[in-house]
């Protein structure tokens, strides 16, 4: 009985050490950002345009993030691109609308395209620290996953987040996009990330810009009829 015993627990530890050793391996093969190389072949035309921030590691106060990308002259020849980023967020929880724009103009070499983008933001009335951003995988229609840091010279200040040309995909897009990218990259897991507002919160008083065109219209018009009533009484 004791040797069945000891069987028992030994093949127990041999199975522990196995896990143990399997998972030492994943973890071994997930690259830190510092590590990580940003898509080298990069097409910096395609990446043009508006992505919204829809998941982050760790956890932001900003809501509603925008990311406005352009690359002024994508098609020429040269080396150097100029890129303009243009980022709008809340950063008040009682007022989740956005209220706040940093912007940020840099030259991109494209033979470099694999170190990322090392910029600073002008956030009035200041500059911020130097930033990161390396774009680790993108498929330029739907999602871009990015690593950085909000202070280049700060190990700590590393972050994951994940970009949606949607400004509200499904849970299912969006656990899809979790996992894969956790599979790879340690600033995605999906059980660490939080979920980014973006509803018709991010705009003034809950609504959207089509409703206050329409509510505007609709003003004017009624204003316009009481004038043309008013009119007709006195005469």
């Amino acid at each position: 009985m004791s040797s069945k015993v000891n069987a028992m627990q030994l093949f127990c530890l041999l199975l522990g050490l196995v896990l143990i050793a399997d998972h030492a391996t994943t973890a071994l093969n997930l690259t830190d950002c510092f590590m990580s190389s940003s898509t080298e072949d990069l097409d910096l035309e395609k990446f043009s345009g508006i992505w919204w921030e829809v998941a982050r590691q760790p956890s932001s106060s900003d809501f509603c993030t925008e990311v406005n990308i352009t690359a002024l002259n994508p098609a020429t020849t040269t080396d150097n691109t100029t890129v303009l980023i243009a980022t709008t967020y809340s950063n008040t929880v009682d007022y989740p609308w956005v209220n706040q724009t940093m912007n940020a103009t840099l030259s991109v070499n494209k033979s470099e395209l694999e170190y990322g983008f090392d910029f600073l933001y002008w956030n009035p009335p200041n500059y911020t620290p130097k930033t990161v951003f390396k774009v680790l995988a993108i498929d330029y229609t739907e999602y871009a996953f990015v690593c950085g840091y909000t202070n280049s010279s700060d190990n700590s200040t590393s972050f994951g987040i994940l970009l949606s040309r949607d400004r509200t995909p499904n849970t299912t897009t969006l656990q899809s996009w979790q996992q894969n990218a956790s599979a790879l990259y340690p600033n995605f897991e999906v059980d660490g990330m939080t979920v980014i507002t973006q509803d018709d919160t991010c705009y003034a008083a809950g609504a959207n810009p089509s409703s206050v065109l329409s509510m505007l219209c609709f003003a004017l018009s009624f204003i316009i009829f009481l004038e043309l009533l008013i009119s007709n009484v006195v005469e």
